[in-house]
């Protein structure tokens, strides 16, 4: 009889460390789910916020090309247009401590290289998107254009296709490409052009 007791005891305890475990994995596999689509969506609303920061930098190009001073850039909305303010933008109320930063480099006379960096932290650790395009003072030279209709970051396969296509980033943990490539239009040089699977220069 003692003996019977003893044998259900350890089967109880057995089941117990059982459903423990299950339990356990249950609630690890429903946390990794919801911070991979928290991080999906973020990473979304940052390649967002990126691509406006370069629209933005084209409509002042727009208005006066030697507005595009070298340096790193604010932006704000000043009677209804695009203007720089400072040396960074507080995005703190779409991403978690996010800021933007326009930096503006110079090529040449009439080209300006131009990368909208989003920054911001993700739980406990810090995620940057950065997007570079090149502009062109188009009012002073004429040049060739850029065309063609760029690969989707998620038809990449491997990090060094995914990382080769401006606009893309390759997460290790889940073994994807993600993000917003950037579109050929943008380009306004050669190289840059070429350098992006399916765009290609073309001369006027």
């Amino acid at each position: 009889m003692n003996f019977q007791k003893g044998q259900s005891l350890i089967e109880l305890i057995i089941a117990i460390g059982i459903f423990i475990f299950a339990v356990s994995a249950l609630v690890f596999l429903v946390l990794d789910s919801y911070i991979s689509g928290r991080l999906a969506t973020e990473i979304t609303k940052a390649d967002f916020l990126a691509q406006e920061g370069l629209e933005a930098v084209r409509s002042i190009r727009d208005n006066s090309w030697s507005d595009l001073t070298s340096g790193y850039h604010g932006l704000a909305i000043s009677g209804g247009h695009w203007v720089f303010q400072g040396t960074s933008e507080d995005i703190s109320d779409q991403l978690n401590n996010g800021s933007r930063v326009i930096e503006i480099e110079n090529i040449d006379q009439y080209r300006k290289k131009v990368t909208s960096r989003i920054n911001w932290q993700f739980s406990q650790r810090a995620e940057e998107i950065r997007l570079i395009t090149y502009l062109t003072n188009w009012q002073k030279i004429s040049v060739g254009y850029c065309t063609g209709t760029c690969t989707p970051c998620e038809s990449f396969l491997t990090r060094t296709t995914c990382v080769a296509q401006n606009g893309c980033r390759w997460t290790a943990r889940f073994r994807i490409c993600t993000g917003i490539c950037t579109p050929c239009e943008t380009f306004t040089d050669q190289a840059s052009c070429e350098s992006q699977s399916d765009c290609y220069w073309a001369w006027e």
